[in-house]
């Protein structure tokens, strides 16, 4: 980010401008307040690109929350909240701790809803690993009640 420059103002004096300048003899000199420039932040970027933002895609359907927030609760690190919305589904009979370490090499997923039909949601999914690589998938997610009951989903890449 370069440096912004400031420049001085100028005053009104007497109707008429006056730039500020070296003042003549025995004339009084106001004074001229001049705003530091504020303070700069600079932040590093992280050793994995971070996730682009979120943008949901009009889905006010609940089975579409459903897919949204379980994939949420896994970029939040937040593997209970994932493993009741579905995790312990999809997990098929495994236990928590061998599903949540499945996503240890997981640095973010971005999922976009294509368009849901009846309980299926139909989505494409980006998942950045912490190798700087990205897997996609395509495919689908059943819900039921509030809960990921069933998966579909192909690797693409």
């Amino acid at each position: 980010m370069g440096a912004k420059k400031w420049a001085a103002a100028t005053l009104m004096t007497a109707g008429a401008l006056a730039a500020c300048a070296v003042p003549n003899q025995g004339t009084a000199t106001p004074a001229v307040a001049v705003a530091a420039p504020p303070n700069t932040i600079v932040i590093q970027p992280p050793a994995v690109a971070a996730p682009p933002q979120t943008v949901y895609v009009a889905p006010s359907v609940p089975v579409a929350q459903t897919v949204i927030a379980f994939y949420d609760a896994i970029n939040r690190r937040d593997f209970p909240t994932a493993w009741n919305l579905g995790g312990q589904r999809l997990a098929k009979g495994g236990t928590f701790a061998s599903w949540a370490s499945g996503y240890a090499t997981t640095s973010w997923t971005v999922v976009t809803v294509r368009n849901v039909r009846g309980n299926t949601v139909h989505v494409d999914l980006s998942a950045r690993q912490t190798d700087g690589s990205l897997r996609t998938f395509s495919g689908s997610y059943t819900v039921s009640g509030g809960t990921i009951t069933g998966a579909n989903m192909k690797r693409v890449s």
